[in-house]
């Protein structure tokens, strides 16, 4: 006896839901890498680190009096300035009714630690404000602050070179040096032949080939290359360094030693109650820290076109 499928739509289910919940995609987090994070700061919200000063050196002639400089100290003041809190609530009629509800709670509740992480990532790099705007910031006569060189403000190698040399300049090591560059001028640089031909030395073959997973693009004039999207941006046409504007530029970040200072307070915090008056239950989280921008000569920031 055959069994047709439309005399029996009553054991059929007309709408079928998957076990399975869609969620957002999320990048890799990198911005700690250029923070020297402190730990001797146990109380209080403000940290302060003496600063010494150079001492000079001058010629002298036999039997003159000495010149003796007054040993000038300053200080570096670090706050702690960030507080940040988020939540949310789940209400009984939900939790009664809803298949997913366990699922719910769970992605949630790990997407709190992720939301306040991710807006630390965001304060790290928007650092780069701690510079004069419209302004090269010259440190020892080089540029801090450029515009792309490329076509209509895009990235150029020469941009890659100017970051290095103003570094050199300012006696910054060599070693730990990152950049942090928007996708945009990630896909800028896979167009410049210099940067393709490095792949022969193994790491910059991500560059080229893909990133494997990974926001590491390679290496290239002593910059480890990192991909983030949460870059500082501008809207409309902005005046990067006094002579060349870019249309809502965004800012790549190229960073030595000690470039950004932080201290962590309270780490990411959970907690969860129950509210009665409202038949729900609560999570909430908390994080307190402090960032600064540590060593202005340090860091060099690139102003770049957003769009390909």
């Amino acid at each position: 006896m055959g069994v047709s499928t439309s005399n029996n739509q009553e054991f059929i289910r007309l709408d079928v839901w998957s076990q399975e919940i869609k969620e957002i995609l999320q990048e890799e987090l990198m911005a700690d890498a250029a923070v020297n994070w402190i730990s001797d700061f146990p109380d209080g919200n403000e940290i302060h680190i003496p600063s010494l000063s150079e001492l000079n050196v001058r010629p002298y002639v036999e039997g003159d009096e000495v010149v003796l400089d007054d040993i000038s100290t300053g200080e570096f003041t670090l706050t702690i300035d960030k507080y940040y809190n988020t939540g949310f609530i789940i209400y009984d009629k939900f939790k009664q009714d809803s298949f997913y509800i366990n699922q719910v709670k769970s992605k949630f509740v790990q997407g709190i630690t992720r939301a306040l992480m991710e807006q630390k990532e965001a304060d790290i790099f928007g650092l780069q404000s701690k510079q004069t705007a419209s302004d090269p910031n010259n440190i020892n006569s080089f540029a801090h602050r450029v515009a792309g060189s490329g076509t209509s403000g895009a990235i150029a190698v020469q941009d890659i070179a100017k970051a290095k040399v103003a570094l050199d300049k300012a006696n910054v090591p060599k070693t730990g040096r990152v950049a942090f560059v928007d996708p945009i001028s990630a896909y800028q640089l896979v167009t410049v032949d210099q940067v393709i031909r490095q792949d022969v030395y193994g790491n910059n073959a991500r560059l080229k080939e893909g990133t494997e997973g990974q926001s590491f693009l390679g290496r290239y004039l002593g910059f480890d290359f990192y991909e983030s999207n949460f870059l500082d941006t501008d809207s409309g046409l902005t005046n990067i360094d006094g002579t060349v504007s870019v249309t809502d530029p965004v800012y790549n970040v190229f960073a030595g030693t000690e470039t950004f200072i932080g201290a962590m307070r309270l780490q990411p915090e959970l907690e969860s109650w129950r509210v009665p008056e409202k038949k729900g239950d609560a999570y909430d989280g908390t994080m307190r820290y402090g960032i600064d921008l540590y060593r202005p000569e340090s860091l060099v920031v690139l102003g770049t076109k957003s769009t390909i």
